[in-house]
């Protein structure tokens, strides 16, 4: 099994929803400080939103 699809499963949320949520939280650090704020969380979302959005 894959890491990544663990942690995404862990989320708890049915799959479809996963991408909307990952994208939620990356619009709401880009809303709130961005890049400067929250670099590394953006960072780890962009990781992650990858292989959901395959």
């Amino acid at each position: 099994m894959n890491d990544r699809l663990d942690i995404l499963r862990a989320l708890d949320l049915p799959e479809e929803a996963i991408p909307l949520f990952l994208a939620h939280i990356a619009q709401f650090c880009q809303d709130h400080g961005g890049q400067r704020r929250y670099g590394e969380l953006l960072a780890l979302l962009a990781r992650y939103q990858a292989p959901v959005d395959q």
